[in-house]
């Protein structure tokens, strides 16, 4: 095996800020990958089998749970998560991935049947990271607007959301937050944050616009993409492993994910938001009844 594979082979160490997703210990994760590589690098899937799933969406709304929960736990699938080296290099705190080219090129030599990576950050390019991927399914994940925004005041803090919006009020196309946005998204942020927005309005209105992003680039047309709701994957993940497995190609091991799904749905709640925030994210979370579902 050349240093190059070697290399590209080699699992990316999760930042500790990762340590506890799912209840389970980082070890058992690091220790999975390990072998799962170590395995695959012996036993190589044809190149004829490999296939990659790209995972995109709002931040907070279940991929780490697509990934680890539902998608590692087959010896034939390894994943990518968001900082992995292969995907954005060096740099432990980047998520913009790399050239495009070069990161498929990488995805494709790993030996794997499947490669699922998560692109929440590239959520603006779908059909073009799936064109690039060459054949490429992809699932876009939702989870209800109130349940990703007290999971982001929770996990990042309170002015998290609000440094989530800045771009949009100064304009910063190169960053991935505002990427991709159309004019008038911009304009319905900036006149909302002009009014004060509290820390759950703030967060409610990125999972607004990164939502957008879906129905910007018209993704209900796209034969290659599934939404999978969040909600369905905690209250029925036998019918969700079913669906996947043949949505992915290969068969994914129902008994041990299902044990494994401790996540509930929480969308039932009182917390109150800003009327128009409400309003905004309410329609677009109606509005996705009906397009191409797992």
């Amino acid at each position: 095996m050349s240093s190059t594979d070697q290399q590209e082979l080699s699992p990316v160490t999760p930042i500790a800020r990762n340590k506890e997703r799912d209840d389970e210990p980082l070890i058992t994760r690091r220790m999975r990958s390990v072998v799962k590589t170590l395995a695959r690098s012996v036993v190589r899937a044809p190149h004829d089998q490999r296939r990659v799933v790209l995972i995109f969406g709002c931040q907070r709304s279940g991929t780490t749970m697509l990934q680890q929960t539902f998608l590692d736990q087959s010896w034939r699938v390894l994943i990518l998560e968001e900082h992995d080296h292969r995907l954005v290099g060096d740099d432990p705190e980047e998520t913009s991935w790399k050239d495009v080219p070069t990161v498929f090129r990488r995805i494709h030599r790993l030996p794997f049947e499947v490669v699922a990576a998560k692109a929440l950050v590239e959520s603006c390019r779908v059909s073009e990271l799936a064109d690039a991927a060459g054949g490429a399914k992809a699932i876009w994940m939702l989870r209800h607007y109130k349940d990703v925004a007290r999971s982001n005041l929770k996990r990042f803090g309170t002015e998290n959301p609000y440094q989530d919006l800045e771009p949009f009020r100064s304009g910063d196309s190169l960053d991935w937050h505002y990427r991709g946005a159309t004019k008038k998204t911009r304009e319905t942020v900036i006149d909302l944050l002009s009014v004060g927005l509290s820390p759950l309005d703030a967060a409610a209105l990125f999972w607004w616009t990164r939502n957008q992003l879906y129905i910007d680039q018209q993704l209900w047309n796209e034969e290659r993409i599934r939404i999978l709701r969040y909600e369905h994957a905690c209250t029925g993940p036998g019918e969700v492993v079913q669906k996947l497995s043949t949505y992915i190609g290969i068969s994914l091991p129902e008994r041990s994910i299902v044990k494994k799904v401790r996540a509930q749905p929480n969308a039932a709640t009182v917390d109150d938001l800003n009327p128009e925030v409400e309003r905004l994210c309410k329609e677009m979370w109606d509005s996705f009844v009906g397009f191409p579902e797992l």
